[in-house]
């Protein structure tokens, strides 16, 4: 089974509507978590998976945690220096906003309000202006969500944080090559 295939399988929201009696959903939330529990993955990667694929919102303060430490470890590896050098406190918010940034763009996926994710905007019979059904938050919100002024976001901290979502996106990898190999053992056995 391909790895998209697999994906759309976890959402416990999928409802099968091709086999008879229709409309049953394909998983529950606790086939998805326990196929998580079961699957070797880190922690933050399993964390990330219940909240995205279980709606789990009880993780959220534990994956902040985790998120905001895996954050600065990925800056101490690239050596950027701490946003407040003066202010350790201030500096550590910061990381722990960025970590929740990524958390929502990797989650919430950014979808565009006017025309939820289509890329068209029905009420007008046009191409809405996203392009393709996303809405990436502004920078200058990023900026102040961050607690930074939004010049250095834009000169500095806007590509250390695409860097730290195109890390973090492996857990979405972990986690799609360790549920598929699950589920393509499941399908062998049966």
């Amino acid at each position: 089974m391909a790895n998209a295939s697999v994906m759309a399988l976890l959402g416990h929201r999928t409802v099968q509507h091709d086999v008879i009696p229709g409309g049953i959903p394909r998983l529950t939330a606790e086939d998805v978590a326990g196929a998580l529990g079961m699957a070797d993955i880190s922690r933050e990667a399993y964390l990330f998976g219940l909240l995205k694929y279980v709606g789990d919102k009880t993780v959220i303060h534990e994956l902040d945690k985790l998120t905001q430490r895996a954050v600065i470890l990925f800056g101490l590896k690239n050596k950027w220096r701490a946003p407040f050098a003066d202010d350790d406190k201030r500096s550590m918010f910061f990381f722990l906003q960025l970590g929740r940034l990524v958390i929502n763009e990797l989650v919430g996926e950014n979808i565009c309000p006017t025309c939820n994710g289509t890329g068209v905007y029905i009420a007008k019979a046009r191409k809405c202006s996203c392009s393709n059904g996303r809405r990436p938050m502004p920078k200058a919100s990023m900026a102040k969500f961050c607690g930074v002024k939004p010049e250095a976001w834009k000169k500095t901290w806007h590509d250390r944080y695409t860097a730290c979502v195109a890390e973090f996106y492996l857990w979405e990898t972990e986690i799609t090559t360790a549920i598929s190999s699950k589920i393509n053992l499941f399908q062998q056995t049966s």
